[in-house]
């Protein structure tokens, strides 16, 4: 069991989201996407953006670092191949 506390989450009110509304069809494009590079990207982090791969790595961080300086952090949807 363990005895220190789980903290709570800060929850930061009137911040801009860091992506932008995405539509139904750019969300079919994403899961079609996700789809189509499942298995070459296992173990990995992808960017997507309407079914778009913009990036893959082992490291978020570094994905991140990758998608922000190619100017394509606020469209990009980040998801988990692990």
């Amino acid at each position: 069991m363990f005895d220190r506390q789980i903290p709570k989450p800060t929850i930061l009110k009137n911040r801009k989201t860091s992506t932008q509304p995405i539509s139904a069809e750019g969300a079919r494009q994403n899961v079609a996407g996700l789809k189509q590079h499942y298995d070459e990207y296992q173990g990995q982090w992808i960017a997507l953006n309407e079914g778009v791969l913009l990036g893959a790595n082992k490291s978020f961080l570094e994905l991140h670092k990758l998608i922000e300086s190619a100017g394509q952090l606020r469209v990009a949807l980040f998801i988990s191949l692990a």
